[in-house]
């Protein structure tokens, strides 16, 4: 397995039909659904974006939660069997080399409720596409990622590397995150968590990117607040008056 960060020449999108062509069942288990619907109440009507969603498994699933929804992935093979696998009117999916293209049209600032990408961030240069995740997320909505995270070796272990290195790869397609770079995901947004779903694997969920945690706490309460009335007015910053239409 290879951790994120080492010099590796980038996967073309030949790499990657080939490896979609194979079959890669990737079902999602009862454990990470579950997880899924208590931190992002996936409800119907809500929209969203699966980055790097390959064959189509988890965007299917926020699909059937009654989310509109969007797939992007670099190969076209991935797409044309996602697409084979079932469909219907809230699922679509987009051809998009998410590194070196530029942002499709469609993905303006503050429309989404979750962007969602499992297995895919370490080959996305997650530092500048966490910024435009933020952008594209609405002041309530939540950006959540599955990753594999490379164990940190045990002080004193045999396994040892010369200054610098990494192990040697099983394959470029396990792609993992080390400990010291999961920390630094997350940086700018108001609220991080990171849940364990395996040995190896974490679910990180990030809220209010750009935003102080109070404000990001603010925009939340207000979201939760009923529309007129007592409630909304108390929702309101203190010292802020409604003004009559």
């Amino acid at each position: 397995m290879i951790a994120a960060g080492t010099d590796t020449s980038r996967l073309s999108a030949a790499d990657w039909n080939q490896w979609a062509a194979v079959g890669h069942p990737d079902d999602v288990s009862v454990l990470e659904a579950d997880h899924f619907q208590r931190i992002a109440s996936p409800i119907p009507g809500k929209t969203a974006v699966d980055l790097a969603c390959g064959n189509g498994h988890w965007t299917r699933q926020l699909a059937a939660w009654g989310m509109t929804v969007t797939g992007y992935d670099f190969s076209d093979e991935a797409l044309r069997r996602a697409e084979a696998a079932g469909s219907c009117a809230r699922l679509s999916y987009r051809l998009w080399d998410i590194v070196a293209d530029p942002i499709p049209p469609s993905l303006v600032p503050g429309q989404l409720d979750v962007v969602t990408c499992r297995h895919g961030l370490p080959y996305l240069e997650p530092g500048r596409l966490l910024t435009d995740v933020g952008r594209w997320l609405k002041p309530s909505g939540i950006f959540y990622a599955v990753v594999q995270v490379e164990p940190a070796a045990e002080p004193g272990s045999a396994q040892r590397h010369a200054p610098g290195s990494r192990p040697s790869p099983s394959t470029p397609f396990d792609l993992r995150l080390q400990e010291e770079h999961l920390r630094e995901v997350g940086a700018g947004w108001a609220k991080r968590e990171v849940h364990q779903l395996g040995l190896s694997r974490r679910a990180i969920v990030l809220h209010g990117y750009g935003l102080d945690p109070w404000e990001w706490n603010r925009v939340m309460d207000e979201s939760l607040a009923p529309v007129g009335g007592l409630t909304a007015a108390l929702a309101r910053p203190h010292g802020t008056v409604q003004e009559d239409a």
